[in-house]
């Protein structure tokens, strides 16, 4: 049974001197290395939700993989910032898993229509029927998700990045929290893995039962948001809430009412802009709450049809080129195309079976 494992604290220097190459090695340049510290310092605190079981390790080939960005990727699989070996070359995806990175025109976002879409969204939010569960019931959440990936050799030098194929996603979570099961392609062992909580629920890592505990009133929710996330990161206390907000709504059953504060919430945040123009997973073309990480350079967006005002999926679309990521690549796409309740783990609904 796989644990959801936690980590609060940044890498300290003796776990990144484990991660870096040595101080003698000349491969990595001084301002390389930095670079790489200053980015897992920032990015580690992401913590995905359910990492898959440890694999063996080899320490044949120095290969550090990154995971870009890790607002959107943290909670997938792919996504393990925390490095998963050094160098065990059946921890990166095969060829086969591989596609070009998408590259979209950056437009720019605004405050303009902020308001206006944000109070649509809220009331397309509260107008939509609660998704409730019965004793026993999990939530069942499937999506289409892609990701940019990179690897590192630190005995050479040489980067490499790619894109995870647009695949198929699905979880299941217990209304506590506390137990589950995962299934994604190429990410879990055949048919899935349990996952396990001994962690209580928090903003970052709600279950449908905190999550109705939560207050409706989206100042009065914001500030918990910005108390419980205080220190939390690297990213500052602004970009902190915006990736809390995404955490919240991304893979859970939230009530009509707080999805309206949370996306009313998401809109106090200084730097929180609309972009008019934002495509997920699925090729649904809409709009999106968004706001860029001035640490990794890429913007997060929430997608909602332009029509309905639904929530469709995430995009991390970089702004500013960093750590190699050039202006206008898709560093994420996500497509939630089911959200429903059912009754066993690992069980798709609709189907007989597990």
């Amino acid at each position: 049974m796989t644990s959801v494992p936690e980590r609060q604290q940044p890498l300290d220097d003796t776990e990144l001197r484990h991660l870096l190459p040595a101080a003698e090695t000349p491969a990595v340049q001084p301002d390389r290395q930095r670079q790489i510290e200053e980015f897992l310092m920032s990015e580690i605190t992401r913590t995905p939700e359910a990492a898959g079981p440890a694999r063996p390790e080899s320490r044949n080939r120095r290969r550090l993989l990154i995971a870009l960005p890790a607002t959107l990727a943290a909670f997938a699989l792919a996504a393990t910032v925390a490095v998963t070996t050094f160098g065990n070359p059946d921890t990166a995806p095969v060829r086969g898993d591989r596609v070009p990175a998408s590259v979209v025109q950056v437009t720019a976002g605004d405050t303009a229509g902020l308001a206006g879409a944000v109070e649509r969204i809220s009331l397309a939010a509260q107008s939509t029927p609660d998704l409730v569960l019965r004793p026993g019931q999990y939530v069942y959440v499937e999506s289409t998700v892609s990701y940019l990936m990179g690897s590192l050799n630190a005995d050479t030098g040489e980067e490499k990045t790619w894109v995870d194929k647009p695949h198929q996603r699905q979880i299941w979570r217990s209304a506590d929290g506390r137990t589950g099961w995962l299934t994604e392609e190429g990410k879990t062992a055949q048919g899935g893995e349990a996952l396990k909580s001994d962690t209580a629920a928090r903003l970052r890592y709600p279950s449908y039962d905190y999550l109705n505990t939560l207050p409706t009133d989206p100042q009065v929710l914001l500030q918990k948001i910005y108390t419980e996330t205080a220190g939390g990161g690297n990213n500052g206390p602004d970009q902190e809430a915006f990736d809390t907000v995404l955490a919240m709504v991304r893979e859970q059953a939230v009530p009509g009412k707080l999805a309206a504060a949370l996306y009313q919430a998401a809109a106090r945040i200084p730097g929180v802009v609309l972009v008019d123009n934002a495509t997920d997973a699925a090729g649904r073309v809409g709009i999106a709450i968004a706001r860029t990480n001035t640490t990794t350079g890429s913007r997060d967006e929430m997608i909602f049809d332009r029509t309905s005002y639904t929530f469709l999926g995430e995009r991390g679309v970089q702004v500013t080129e960093a750590f190699g990521v050039k202006p206008g690549t898709v560093t994420a796409n996500t497509a939630v195309l089911k959200r429903v309740a059912t009754d066993a783990p690992g069980r798709p609904p609709g189907t007989g079976k597990a």
